[in-house]
């Protein structure tokens, strides 16, 4: 179950955060008498990267989200997967940036109609707890709810043009599906998604092999074909199941990325084609797969997987194989998507395709220079006397982060670590933390004595960020507080103790 929440830290490509309430609060809120108009002002300065257009846009497509999500997550869920009922759970989508927040299917009959609408201003939010994370499953008015924060889905959408309200309406899908349809048991013993250096240059050929003969089993109209095809994507995907054990590790996030990148694309074709069969349904949505794949090759051949994508499209791309050949629904939910095309259909040797082996070859080569200089960077300042490491407490409220960069497995004295890149604020009990683009460490603090993760303390330390500053940027008080004023990284009058070698910032 700790294994479950720490993966719910990692989910798609913007966030970490855990999926678990803070110590399962309890609240309950009537909305203010506000004007819609009132309750939808702008606070222009709160968002990064393009903040009025992003925070217009966002304010612009609420209406329809609103409308859209309790359509698809409430009313229909069913439809979207046989086994998902929502009907007693509560949907809130929040803004804080433009102050307002809709529950979209109200279960409290005496702030509201039962089932209706119910416009909040957030300054009316007493539990702030909900302002600060992205998503959560928690409990609001005496009802399990899950919460949105579109603040959190302002940067992606800056350019996206035309396009913003299909990524915003998929990703609130895609992580509510992690949230109320997956149950992160599935996740248990899943290897980390950090890369390895050296990348293993043949497991992502074997990926990139898979990924086009699975597309070739969609586009074909001919089921023994469809077949033929998908028996050779296994071939490949017994190549790379067998070529190490992180591959065996991870074999499971082809489920849980998959079924919440087909179910996310599935929900957005309901909304555009409302009186389409199950069969197009599931046609539309393998076709819109394909059609949003991103080469990593761009200005090439293009035809190599992102690695970060290959879980989700890889993935999805198996599911909608097995419900077109209407496998079982059941074992499709929590089944590896590969896997079970495997023990369905079998495997037939394929020949592969030579243009695509060479431009992964070239990729990776250069990919792993990459990754090299990436872990050298650390290492180096690790090593150097000119610069000294800090150790910030993170805590389960402070779990949400952007990240800038690829994330790297390292060793740090002996323990597991992952090198990162990212921009977050942590709040600790007497100082607040920012880190801007910011390389650092994170490792793990252990914690195999909790048993239930989700009665945990918003105080209870879930890690550690490891910074490495000069050391003449680091400045002391005579009352043994620690201050570092930089583009990266502001930490003002902190309590921190020597200890480790590390200059360790304390809680209390």
């Amino acid at each position: 179950m700790l294994k479950t929440v720490r993966l719910m830290f990692m989910i798609l490509i913007i966030t970490i955060l855990t999926a678990c309430n803070n110590n399962n609060q309890e609240t309950t809120e009537k909305p203010e008498n506000k004007k819609v108009e009132e309750s939808q002002k702008t606070n222009e300065d709160s968002m990064d990267g393009n903040p009025i257009e992003n925070s217009k846009k966002i304010r612009e497509i609420t209406p329809e989200l609103v409308k859209d999500i309790k359509k698809i997550l409430i009313d229909d869920a069913s439809k979207l997967w046989p086994s998902f009922n929502n009907e007693d759970k509560q949907i809130l989508l929040l803004n804080p940036s433009n102050k307002m927040a809709y529950l979209i299917n109200n279960q409290k009959t005496d702030i509201g109609p039962k089932d209706e609408v119910i416009e909040y201003s957030t300054d009316s939010i007493k539990d702030t707890q909900l302002l600060v994370m992205p998503f959560q499953l928690t409990t609001f008015n005496d009802h399990p709810t899950y919460v949105f924060n579109l603040e959190f889905a302002s940067d992606i959408i800056s350019g996206a043009g035309e396009k913003a309200y299909e990524i915003v309406f998929k990703f609130i899908v895609h992580e509510g599906i992690h949230i109320l349809l997956q149950s992160g048991e599935s996740a248990e013993g899943l290897g980390t998604r950090a890369e390895t250096y050296p990348e293993d240059i043949d497991s992502r050929y074997y990926r990139n092999e898979m990924y086009q003969y699975l597309k070739k089993a969609i586009e074909s109209k001919n089921k023994d074909e469809k077949i033929d095809q998908i028996q050779k994507a296994v071939y490949f995907y017994e190549l790379y199941l067998n070529s190490n054990k992180k591959n065996k590790d991870q074999d499971g996030y082809d489920n849980i990325e998959g079924m919440a990148t087909y179910l996310e694309s599935k929900a957005y074709q309901m909304i555009k084609h409302p009186d389409a069969s199950a069969q197009k349904l599931n046609e539309l949505t393998a076709q819109n797969i394909i059609d949003n794949f991103i080469p990593a090759d761009q200005g090439q051949e293009e035809v190599l997987l992102m690695k970060m994508r290959e879980f989700y499209d890889i993935g999805a791309l198996a599911i909608a194989s097995a419900v077109d050949l209407q496998l079982n629904e059941k074992t499709i939910l929590t089944a590896s998507p590969l896997g079970l095309l495997d023990s369905e259909f079998g495997s037939k040797k394929a020949e592969g395709h030579e243009n695509i082996k060479k431009v992964n070859n070239d990729y990776y080569n250069a990919y792993n220079n990459q990754l090299k200089s990436y872990v050298d960077d650390i290492a180096s300042k690790q090593k150097d006397d000119q610069y000294a490491a800090v150790r910030i407490p993170v805590t389960i409220q402070n779990s949400s982060a952007m990240f800038e960069d690829m994330i790297v497995e390292y060793q740090y004295k002996g323990n597991p670590a992952e090198i990162q890149t990212t921009t977050r604020e942590i709040i600790l009990p007497d100082t607040r933390i920012k880190l801007n683009k910011m390389k650092s460490l994170s490792i793990e603090a252990p914690m195999e004595d909790l048993e239930d993760p989700t009665k945990m303390n918003p105080n209870t330390i879930m890690g550690y960020t490891i910074v490495f500053v000069p050391k003449k940027d680091i400045e002391f008080s005579k009352d043994k507080l620690l201050t570092i004023q930089r583009d990266d990284l502001l930490i003002f009058d902190a309590k921190y103790e020597e200890k480790d070698g590390e200059y360790q910032i304390l809680m209390n």
